[in-house]
């Protein structure tokens, strides 16, 4: 397990709270696991396979193996609970360029997401990224990006489906109820985090409810283990 007290997850969920998902999950990847990659490569130029396998070893780190949630059927709005396991999402991820038509095609990583980001329309948003991915671009980099057809989009696309699995992650689910089958993508970023959001929401309680008990204060109460603060949240509420 990670050895990270309440105090510092609920520091990096302040840090978070307000930033896009992108910069969630590099924050937590800096934050709480700086060891895990060279340290002369930005997180934001790790692929998107790359990053999701560090987010996968620090959630494991953090909360364990089983990944326990729920999700509603969107015909029947029947809820479905399920547990996963992080190991069934562990890939290895291609480093290496590939050729496309002539084109050295490279993963795309959070630095190229973020470029596109604000781009309302998704198929001028999936060509630029496209376009990115042709070549080493960087922020400071004035190298000018090919012009591309759609059929070569199109090719980009499916060539970086197939060697960057990890980047892609997709859950199949059948209603109990309706017996309808449907899929939805699995972010484990967003997953990390809104684990993360849970567990300082349960902090945030405690603290109020003690502090409000015992007139204790923040620091005081962040530094009981969690088996004793919840041993007087039972008794306070009794």
């Amino acid at each position: 397990m990670l050895n990270l007290s309440p105090a510092q997850i609920l520091e990096v969920w302040e840090s978070g709270a307000r930033r896009h998902p992108l910069d969630r999950a590099l924050l937590l990847l800096h934050r709480m696991q700086p060891d895990t990659v060279l340290p002369d490569l930005d997180l934001a130029d790790l692929s998107i396979g790359q990053r999701d396998q560090l987010l996968l070893t620090l959630r494991r780190q953090l909360f364990g193996r089983e990944l326990p949630g729920y999700i509603d059927c969107p015909v029947c709005r029947t809820r479905l609970e399920f547990m996963l396991d992080s190991e069934a999402f562990r890939s290895t991820v291609n480093h290496h360029p590939v050729e496309v038509d002539g084109l050295r095609i490279r993963q795309p990583t959070s630095r190229d997401l973020a470029s596109v980001m604000k781009e309302s329309n998704p198929e001028q948003a999936a060509y630029r990224l496209a376009q990115r991915c042709c070549a080493a671009v960087t922020a400071e980099s004035s190298q000018e990006l090919p012009a591309l057809s759609a059929a070569q989009v199109a090719k980009i696309e499916s060539i970086l489906a197939e060697i960057d699995t990890a980047a892609d992650s997709v859950l199949d689910f059948t209603c109990t109820q309706c017996h309808h089958a449907w899929q939805t993508p699995f972010d484990i970023g967003d997953y990390l985090w809104h684990e993360i959001d849970r567990y300082a929401g349960k902090l945030m309680h405690d603290i109020h409810t003690l502090a409000r008990a015992y007139g204790w204060n923040e620091h005081d109460i962040l530094e009981l283990s969690d088996v004793r603060r919840a041993a007087y949240i039972d008794r306070v509420l009794a």
